[in-house]
């Protein structure tokens, strides 16, 4: 081969590569795609009619119509414990729309509002309705004994008519679940049928628009089986997802905080996951209950409503909420992610930094992985020591590459060098990478969590940059080139990392390999900080560990 050929080789290799590392950059966002629901329409017999919940209707062009109602009669009555404040409006036996979450704020800034969950055009409602006797609209009264909900004075509301009497009671507990036991009692003497309806909905201009790997949308346990679904996915009536079960939860979730409504065990219902104008809707409709004459029929229906703080989660859950761990996404890896974030936030609780617990997890897992990576290595020292060998053999058999490769595999067997061994480490690493990426996404305990320095919130990119001397250069940075300092530390040490390694391969390979460091810098550098912080320290770790073998092998 000329030296004209090599160029032109050369010159091939590095557009290729080029076009590959623009395919990955642009694809990435699709890499991991949300698991959807499964459409599984269902017609269920004998059903109330409950689509009158008096929501806004809505005109051609999607803007709402002025409805000529009389006003609501309920009365705001005020909610609180030590994590959440707001009110809930009494009519339709409770409507809530007004929740804040104390223990958060929206950004780091001393002075920034908290979290406010439940609102005007993000509420949750419980009401009953029947084809066979009269039931509390929207407009009736209710009779209210409380004058505040906290987690040691429920409130009591209570709707009569000459059929039947509904008493409602809501309970607080000190966290963020509601419970509405409703009492409702046939005063006639024939029978009635009445079911239950409960309905979270939400403004489409409220939902996040963001893609992330953390999914935001639908969610519902039906049967034992979780489903999720997008807000995406359902942008018209022929997107409606459907589902029947018994038991089980639906509702929204974000990426931090859910609203939930909780089935009774034996309830069964029917879920439905629609869009209606400018309104997503998350409904279940019972199945109708036949009250005997002069029957009582007891109810009690949970509203979870705040962050997903998974001790939290595991609490409720031991409490009598079925898997109710599988509303926090654990991704692919769950059988690494949920242990992984249990140890993360164990650790927290011994150092009280996120960032130093990060250290300490990546230092541990390389101890634990220490000897898969010193046998690895080890390979990888002895490839390296045997370079000037393989060099010689590609110039002797450069133009016969059947017999170039069958020296090459007795060079191996004469030295005892296995070739595949180095990949073990990374082979071991991704999913250990995507598990402990998972668990900085959902961890609720990083959003906002501050290292040293510049790092104020490890759920966020590095905001440093370096390609503008950190502001110093006023001069405009595409988004995507614009990284910080940690992405320029995890590259260097990948490059470091890989001038230890043996080349190999032909020369598009090493072209590819070569601009690896790059690609994950550019990358990397618009994840979360602490994940990479993870992987800058996870390789400084492993460069000590390989120096050292490679001086131990003589290299």
């Amino acid at each position: 081969m000329t030296k004209l050929d090599e160029a032109k080789q050369e010159q091939r290799s590095m557009m290729l590569a080029l076009v590959t590392v623009i395919a990955v950059l642009m694809l990435f966002n699709f890499f991991f795609p949300t698991q959807q629901g499964v459409h599984s329409p269902i017609r269920p017999d004998n059903v109330i009619e409950t689509e009158a919940l008096d929501e806004p209707t809505f005109a051609a062009d999607g803007a709402p119509v002025v409805s000529e109602a009389p006003a609501a009669s309920g009365i705001p009555l005020p909610m609180s414990n030590n994590l959440i404040n707001g009110s809930f409006s009494t009519e339709e036996g409770g409507v809530f729309n007004q929740l804040n979450l104390t223990a958060y704020k929206e950004t780091t800034a001393p002075d920034s509002p908290i979290i406010s969950l439940l609102k005007s055009d993000y509420a949750a409602r419980l009401v009953w309705k029947s084809n066979d006797i009269y039931l509390p609209q929207k407009t009736d009264n209710w009779t209210v004994s409380g004058e505040a909900l906290t987690p040691f004075t429920p409130v009591v509301l209570t709707w009569e008519s000459a059929e039947v009497r509904l008493t409602r009671t809501i309970a607080l507990d000190d966290a963020y679940m509601l419970t509405l036991t409703d009492k409702v009692e046939n005063l006639t003497s024939r029978p009635v049928r009445l079911a239950l309806t409960g309905r979270i909905s939400r403004a489409a201009s409220d939902v996040p628009t963001e893609r992330g790997t953390v999914h935001e949308g639908f969610i519902a346990l039906v049967n034992g089986k979780s489903y999720e679904e997008r807000y995406a996915g359902i942008e018209d009536v022929d997107d409606t997802v459907q589902h029947e079960t018994t038991g089980g939860w639906m509702g929204m979730t974000d990426k931090y905080w859910q609203t939930i409504f909780i089935l009774d065990d034996a309830l069964k219902a029917d879920i439905r996951f629609e869009r209606l104008g400018e309104l997503y809707m998350a409904t279940f409709n019972s199945t109708p209950v036949t009250l005997a004459p002069k029957a009582t029929h007891y109810q009690a229906t949970r509203l979870f409503a705040g962050a997903k703080v998974m001790s939290l989660i595991n609490a409720y859950e031991d409490a009598g909420v079925p898997k109710f761990d599988l509303s926090i996404d654990f991704g692919w890896f769950y059988f690494l992610t949920k242990p992984f974030l249990y140890f993360l936030n164990w650790l927290y609780g011994l150092v009280g930094n996120m960032g130093i617990a990060i250290l300490i997890f990546a230092t541990l897992l390389r101890i634990l992985l220490l000897p898969i990576a010193t046998k690895s290595y080890e390979s990888m020292a002895k490839m390296k020591k045997i370079q000037p060998k393989i060099k010689v053999l590609q110039e002797r058999f450069k133009d016969d590459r059947l017999r170039l490769q069958q020296e090459m595999m007795n060079l191996y067997k004469r030295d005892q060098v296995n070739p595949a061994a180095g990949c073990l480490p990374m082979l071991i690493q991704i999913p250990v990478f995507f598990a402990l990426y998972k668990v900085l996404s959902v961890s609720i305990l990083m959003r906002q969590a501050p290292f040293f320095g510049w790092i104020h919130d490890l759920s966020r990119p590095d905001p440093s940059s370096v390609l503008t001397l950190f502001g110093y250069l006023p001069w405009p940075v595409p988004s995507m080139l614009n990284i910080g300092v940690w992405p320029v530390l995890m590259g260097l040490t990948m490059w470091i990392q890989q001038k230890m390694n043996p080349k190999m391969g032909d020369a598009t390979q090493q072209t590819m390999m070569t601009l690896m460091p790059v690609i994950f810098t550019f990358m990397l550098g618009h994840f979360a900080a602490g994940l990479v912080i993870y992987w800058t320290w996870s390789n400084i770790l492993s460069i000590a560990q390989q120096k050292y073998i490679m001086k131990k092998v003589g290299v």
